[in-house]
Order: structure tokens, then C-alpha cells, then sequence
């Protein structure tokens, strides 16, 4: 297993812009695409308390650039937590839960807007359509019980009431005519119809689940949600889209964090921050049929896959206490990128980033 640590990546990057410069060419942004020629696989991670996106490259799972806010203007307290890419990868958004914001970047990681919003936290982009949804921060105690749907080439925010305490695990349903949102104050989810924002309550029976996150299966059939108190993988299916139906819930470990389907739909992979580890779950019967360990998953938080499946890419926050959404002092240990080959279940390579490494997007070559 190879560790990297963000001083020698950064030394690398720096390196091989000279390189460039010294050969005579002119050093264009590390992660520009050129019109028409295929994207690459790109992660873009936020480094929560060091105001800071790393933007890493799937295939050589190297650091191609870093966006640091504070540079930009923002406050180093912004605090960057999710994501989220457009499908054909041209812009990508993060939500700054420190700073009342959410920012707009293009291809070549520059910024071109931004629009405010009390405590954005969740992200989601519909997949063919001009429309961000986004949810509130699991560090506002009490937020409006809305959420945000911006049309995001213009960056201009319309919020729809869920009815609702705390709204914060945000996804966009199959084909996009539904966004999903769930409470972190009660065991409750919601659709959302975009084109009318129409909405409509499911109570959901157990205990206290707190729902962080939600996950769509790559076919459209299944909603899944992880809840942080509860421990629990809540299962919904979606013949009726407005009203997700209840399926089965399972226990998958203690603070379960945002869940993840890997691309051929057969399991969803869910970070277990309080146990650190990741539970793997099948979809054939609903049950946890292996895990992930390793010194390397302290408090991982979220999960993206490679296209083809082979590796998953989690983020840790390696804090201690749980406390993600308040910074971290100076010199606190580092989260990373860990990365696994799901073949294996095997931890082969981590890359420090810095503190408390929280949210990350996704562009696709699929």
C-alpha cells in the first residue's frame, strides 16, 4: 500500500508544470480539457477545515490541482463539505456550510458563480437538466425546513418547504423528475417534483435514524438511506416515485454515513464512522456480506467508485470526537483519500490531504 502526503503531491504537481514551462510550453490549468477531446476521470474532494478542493485524477490517482478558497477571497473557515459535477463534467459546485455559500467552478476549476443560501450542506445535479438541488448542514440546529433548487447555469435559488425539521440527505431520483430529502430531526423522507414542487411526506417506522444520507440504484428500483443514530440501511423502493415504499432496513454499524451503490447495481458500500470500517451490503437479499478494514479508515465519511468498478475512492475525516462539521484546530491529524480494490477488499493506496476530508464528486467517462 503506497501513502502519499499533500507536500510531496503538491511538490510533484509543482514539478511538472516547470517541466512543461521549461520545455517552451506555455503551462495551461492542470486539469483543463481541451473542446471535444474526452474528459478524464476526475474526483473533487473538499478538505473541510483547510478551505481547500483537491482535484485528483482517478486513473493515475494523482493530484491535478487545488482550489484554495481563502485565495479566492473566502473565508478560511468556509469550510467546503459536498459536491457535485454536471454530468458532461463542464461545471462543478461545492457547498461552503461555513460560509452561506454555494460556488460554481467550470472545467478549468475557475470560478464563475456562486449564489447564497443559509447552511447549504447536500448536493445533487439533475442529469440532464440546468437544476442543482441542495439540502441544509448537518451543523444548523435549526434551519429552514427547505431546500434549495437553483438554475445553476445562472446560479438563482428558488427554496421549497418539506414540511419538515432539518433537511439534509439530498439526491436526485431516477430520470430527475423527483429530488429526495430526509430529516435529521425525524424519521421522515420527502419527494420533491421539479417541474412543480409539489411535495409529499413518508413517515418512516423504527427508531430514531437521523437519515445523513440517501443513495439511488444505478436502475431506478431502490432508494436507500444510511442513518447516523439508528446504525441502519433503510430500503425503499420506487414503482411509485412520489412515495417511496418502505422495503427492509438492516443494521450495518454505528454512525452509518453516506451510502454508495457500486456501478453494476449488485451492492451499496456504506462508511461506518463510528466503527471505522466500510459495510458492503447485497442487494440480492438486503444483508451485509463483508466489510472493509484498515489503519487507514478512520472515520471514513463518503464513497465514489471507478467506472469499471475495480477500486473504491472514501474519504476519512480522522477526527475524534465525531464533530465534522466544526474546524479543527492547527496542526490536527490529516484525513485522505483511501483507496480499494474491491476485488480484495483491500486498502492499496492512501493520500493525505489535510483536515477533515468530507464530501467528494464525481466526473464520470461513462
Amino acid at each position: 500500500m503506497r501513502k502519499l502526503r499533500w507536500g510531496t503531491l503538491l511538490l510533484l504537481l509543482a514539478a511538472v508544470v516547470v517541466g512543461r514551462a521549461e520545455a517552451g510550453d506555455a503551462p495551461a490549468p492542470a486539469s483543463h480539457v481541451p473542446e471535444g477531446f474526452p474528459a478524464d476521470p476526475l474526483l473533487y474532494v473538499c478538505v473541510q477545515d483547510e478551505a481547500r478542493v483537491a482535484v485528483v485524477d482517478m486513473e493515475s490517482r494523482r493530484i491535478v490541482d487545488v482550489v484554495d478558497l481563502v485565495e479566492l477571497g473566502f473565508s478560511d473557515r468556509s469550510m467546503p463539505h459536498d459536491i457535485a459535477v454536471e454530468p458532461d463534467g463542464s461545471h462543478w459546485y461545492v457547498s461552503l456550510i461555513g460560509q452561506d455559500r454555494v460556488l460554481r467552478f467550470d472545467r478549468d476549476n475557475r470560478l464563475v458563480g456562486e449564489l447564497e443560501m443559509e447552511t447549504p450542506g447536500m448536493l445533487d445535479f439533475h442529469p440532464t437538466e440546468d437544476l442543482l438541488v441542495i439540502s441544509r448542514s448537518m451543523s444548523a440546529v435549526s434551519p429552514p425546513s427547505r431546500v434549495g433548487v437553483a438554475r445553476a447555469s445562472a446560479m438563482e435559488l428558488e427554496e421549497v418547504d418539506v414540511l419538515f425539521s432539518r433537511p439534509h440527505g439530498i439526491v436526485m431520483g431516477p430520470h430527475g423528475r423527483f429530488a429526495y430529502t430526509a430529516s435529521l430531526g425525524a424519521n421522515q423522507i420527502a419527494s420533491v417534483e421539479l417541474g412543480t414542487h409539489r411535495v409529499e411526506v413518508v413517515d418512516v417506522e423504527g427508531p430514531p435514524h437521523a437519515f445523513v444520507q440517501f443513495a439511488v440504484s444505478p436502475n431506478g428500483e431502490f432508494l436507500v438511506a444510511s442513518g447516523e443514530l439508528s446504525g441502519e440501511l433503510v430500503v425503499f423502493e420506487l414503482s411509485a416515485p412520489d412515495r417511496p415504499a418502505f422495503v427492509t432496513s438492516l443494521r450495518v454499524g454505528q454512525i452509518a454515513f453516506d451510502p454508495y451503490f457500486t456501478p453494476d447495481g449488485r451492492e451499496i458500500w456504506v462508511p461506518i464512522k463510528g466503527e471505522n470500517r466500510l459495510a458492503i451490503v447485497s442487494v440480492e437479499d438486503w444483508e451485509v456480506v463483508d466489510e472493509v478494514n484498515g489503519d487507514a479508515l478512520l472515520q471514513p465519511h463518503a464513497i465514489r467508485f471507478s467506472d469499471d468498478g475495480s477500486h473504491a475512492f472514501v474519504t476519512t475525516n480522522n477526527r475524534s470526537p465525531h464533530a465534522m462539521h466544526h474546524p479543527a484546530e492547527e496542526g490536527g491529524d490529516p484525513g485522505a483519500l483511501v483507496i480499494v480494490e474491491t476485488e480484495t477488499r483491500r486498502v492499496v493506496e492512501v493520500i493525505e490531504l489535510g483536515r477533515n476530508v468530507t464530501g467528494l464528486g464525481h466526473r464520470s467517462l461513462r
